[in-house]
């Protein structure tokens, strides 16, 4: 097993136009701190499998980003950012170069960015916030948006505007949920097109207890599973609506504190917690029972880790195989694990999550120690092989990585300016990062 300590990053009118970076030492002095992180950072690795690439990061261009009020998504090779500090403003940038290519003031009021699928960005918009009950009879609250907004990404054109709440978009069309004025259960599930909001099919949903897709940026989605609280359960295509499958499935029991259920392709995941918990597979084509286990408490949940179902209990993280639901591994005080390029899995080696390591997703064995390395990652929910560590000397530079899922070798790139937590997302070799300066920057590191 390979062993890399590189440390922790950390945050300490017309749009206008990005700026080039401007350079705060000479090429010189900078060339010199590059060589220095690499070579300190070359010295740091246990086993030397880390090796050095001669081509050192380059920012191309910034421009301004108020962190914790604006977003930013990449999608192909361009940027956009909406920005909420003002004005609510949604900009498109070419990802190479910063150029402006269109800016968008009149949305209205879209609260994040959404997923970009056939040429079309989706912003959830209308918030409200829903004052509910948990199992427990405490109040909790729930913020939903009760409209889409759908923009053209060639033009910035907004193509149109719609109620209910985006849930998935794949294809041509996207799923919404039409709300209760409570925010309380769903009235309706509606399936539009993305071309001009127009509605494909739609299924009256008051009765459901359940309802699951795919995650919003998965968009291989393809099936929509609803349950009732009998357990009548329901797999319809997403297409067209026609009914795939209907069964009676087993559901709560007395003890049944609450039920779960989770889309994975076309498998269906039925958690049941209560004295104790139990999750069931199901094929979604047919609603045939696949497996059946008894994990015990299920502390963080469960989800998809490509082989395997991942399940965290407490202090521990296992791996159940997706097709048998026997158990594959067990990694004890892991918190949670996240899907990482090459069918890796990145695995906390604690309850607080500031160290990680590489392993095997089908195997769970040991592949490299990140220490307290963190990727970057991009929607849908994955990293990409970039790793990001701050420097120890000279200090103040974040180190970028490659890895090789293949190899399992960290490769050592170099070094750029300091940038927020989880702030960056990549397209290729260009990394867009959020720096604690205030700017959206975009560094080339290939």
């Amino acid at each position: 097993m390979t062993v890399i300590e590189l440390g922790l990053v950390t945050d300490g009118g017309d749009q206008p136009p990005a700026d080039r970076v401007r350079r705060r030492l000479r090429r010189s002095e900078l060339r010199r701190m590059l060589v220095a992180a690499v070579a300190v950072l070359c010295a740091l690795t246990v086993t030397g499998s880390a090796r050095p690439d001669p081509h050192a990061p380059e920012q191309l261009w910034s421009t301004p980003y108020r962190d914790g009020a604006d977003m930013f998504t990449v999608d192909g090779d361009a940027v956009y950012l909406l920005s909420q500090s003002g004005d609510t403003r949604l900009t498109a940038y070419d990802l190479s170069t910063g150029a402006v290519r269109w800016s968008n003031s009149s949305l209205g009021d879209p609260k994040w960015l959404g997923p970009v699928q056939a040429g079309v960005l989706l912003l959830p918009a209308a918030y409200s916030t829903a004052l509910l009950k948990d199992p427990d009879g405490q109040e909790v609250s729930r913020e939903f948006s009760r409209e889409t907004i759908a923009v053209d990404t060639a033009t910035g054109r907004q193509l149109w505007r719609v109620s209910g709440e985006l849930s998935v978009a794949a294809g041509d069309r996207a799923l919404l949920a039409d709300w209760s004025d409570d925010g309380g259960r769903v009235r309706t599930l509606r399936v539009v097109r993305l071309s001009d909001g127009g509605t494909v099919w739609s299924k009256p949903a008051d009765d459901l207890e359940n309802w699951v897709t795919e995650g919003l940026y998965q968009d291989r989605a393809d099936r929509l599973v609803t349950a009732s609280p009998n357990g009548d359960v329901e797999v319809f295509d997403l297409a067209d609506g026609s009914r795939v499958a209907a069964a009676t499935l087993p559901w709560s029991a007395p003890d049944t504190q609450n039920s779960a259920v989770t889309v994975d392709g076309h498998r269906l995941y039925v958690e049941h917690a209560g004295a104790k918990t139990t999750i069931t597979a199901y094929d979604t084509e047919t609603l045939r029972r696949l497996w059946h286990i008894e994990p015990g408490q299920v502390g963080g949940g469960f989800y998809s880790c490509g082989p395997v179902i991942c399940v965290n209990g407490p202090g521990e993280t296992a791996g159940y195989d997706r097709d048998t639901g026997e158990l594959r591994w067990r990694i004890p005080g892991s918190a949670n694990a996240f899907p990482f390029a090459g069918g890796q899995l990145l695995v906390d080696d604690d309850q607080s999550g500031t160290r990680h390591h590489l392993i095997d997703a089908a195997t769970g064995r040991r592949i490299v120690d990140l220490g307290l390395a963190t990727p970057v990652w991009n929607f849908p929910i994955e990293a990409s092989p970039y790793l990001l560590a701050r420097t120890r000397e000279p200090a103040g530079l974040v180190a970028v990585s490659r890895f090789d899922p293949r190899s399992g070798e960290v490769l050592l790139i170099g070094a750029m300016p300091p940038v927020v937590e989880y702030g960056c997302q990549n397209e290729g070799t260009l990394l867009a990062c959020v720096t604690p300066e205030g700017r959206l920057a975009v560094t080339d590191v290939g």
